[in-house]
């Protein structure tokens, strides 16, 4: 999946490729989708009076549009059809942003005259640490839960540990209508069927955060022999995007909330259109946006390549492992290639090294493992998220668009030994 030389993307001065993505043909597609919207006016406009104004779909309506296909029909393996129809899309101003009103949606908050107690969330200690403030910024209550064990590694490889642990969320008792705040991390996808239906017994909602995963997903077999490929989220009330300055499609900020249901998206519909959008996304943003998503699945497929090729290497030379697995029926989206160290010692020792060649990468989330019993709840062990806390490294998106990553970190842990 490398692409030609000559459609290769340009190289900042780190040797490692530019962000935002340069690259000769995109960038073409980017400079004429942000002058046509310079040129009809939509850059200074509401989307609803472009809408009044014109015949035509205006650009904030095609790019709600081509989120919901990117995000499904788009990304399905060649062959396979996308599950499920077309989700309903709300842009917004950040990932973050859309956590929030997916939370707000579902009637997150304190305790008061509507509630006895304050709206638990159950989420995992090792998470962007975002994700439990904005729990903190609507009154509702943090709970919690640990991230998996790390399996047997294999030359350094280990297929688990950084996404939340099932086993710790069947350990919590919460109330119905609590949220379940499932994040996919560092290429990695949480088994959202498994999630759900443990939501479904407890009568709990399911937020997947996939701010770091669009495009992702699992092949399903079907029980008549046919396979189909389930995005991401599908299963949730809500699910998150962000199209954030550091993310693999970017417009600098801007964010999206999707559902599978009408009855929610109305409702948030309600909350936030006062009458205008009180959490906006430009039209210039949409412009910017939009012909990334038609290269969300090529690179996705560079990056997944050499993130394979990544896990590959002898980490366990240099007291590591590399957390990645080869399971065929998971389509990633690699935000962050993660490896384990085996204590914090051994991971600086690696950073450090890896720097030498200006490597983007750096440490994992700070775990909440240590927030105060005022803040959060803490009903089960949360051992696991504090070794990530303390030993996770990752490497950025962008390294995995070159060519020679893999060789060109392999030379670097050889001088480590």
């Amino acid at each position: 999946m490398d692409l030609p030389a000559e459609e290769s993307f340009a190289v900042a001065s780190d040797g490692w490729p530019a962000w935002p993505p340069k690259h000769a043909k995109l960038t073409r597609q980017i400079e004429k989708s942000v002058a046509e919207v310079l040129e009809d006016g939509q850059w200074g406009t509401y989307p609803e009076t472009t809408a009044a104004k014109s015949e035509q779909v205006g650009v904030y309506e095609r790019c709600r549009n081509s989120v919901s296909l990117a995000a499904g029909k788009w990304s399905a393996p060649e062959g396979i059809t996308a599950f499920g129809g077309t989700a309903q899309v709300r842009l917004c101003p950040s990932g973050s942003s859309a956590i929030e009103l997916a939370l707000r949606a579902l009637g997150v908050g304190p305790a008061g005259a509507k509630r006895s107690k304050a709206t638990q969330v159950i989420l995992s200690a090792y998470d962007y640490p975002g994700n439990f403030r904005t729990v903190e910024l609507l009154g509702g209550r943090p709970v919690l839960c640990d991230t998996q064990p790390t399996s047997g590694t294999r030359s350094g490889r280990t297929s688990t540990g950084i996404l939340p642990s099932l086993k710790s969320i069947q350990q919590i008792q919460a109330p119905p209508e609590s949220i379940l705040l499932v994040s996919h991390l560092h290429g990695q996808l949480a088994d959202s069927g498994g999630l759900a239906e443990l939501c479904r017994q407890r009568r709990w909602f399911l937020v997947e955060d996939a701010c770091q995963a669009m495009g992702a997903g699992r092949i399903k077999q079907n029980a008549d022999g046919s396979t189909v490929f389930v995005p991401v989220g599908y299963f949730a009330e809500w699910t998150t995007y962000s199209f954030g300055g550091s993310k693999p499609l970017t417009c600098g900020n801007g964010g999206a909330l999707v559902t599978e249901y009408e009855g929610k998206y109305q409702k948030l519909k309600g909350m936030v259109d006062r009458p205008s959008d009180t959490f906006p996304m430009s039209p210039l943003q949409c412009a910017a946006l939009m012909p990334q998503l038609d290269w969300l699945s090529q690179s996705n497929r560079i990056r997944c390549q050499n993130a394979q090729r990544l896990g590959e290497l002898d980490w366990a030379s240099v007291g590591c492992a590399a957390v990645w697995d080869e399971d065929p029926s998971l389509v990633r989206a690699p935000y962050k290639f993660p490896v384990l160290a085996k204590n914090a010692e051994t991971r600086a020792k690696v950073i450090q090294q890896l720097r030498t060649i200006e490597l983007p990468c750096g440490e994992g989330f700070r775990a909440m493992h240590r927030t105060s019993d005022r803040r959060s709840s803490k009903p089960v062990s949360l051992k696991n998220a504090a070794a990530l806390s303390e030993s996770l490294l990752v490497i950025d998106h962008r390294a995995l668009l070159t060519p020679d990553v893999a060789e060109r970190v392999a030379g670097c842990l050889s001088k480590m030994l």
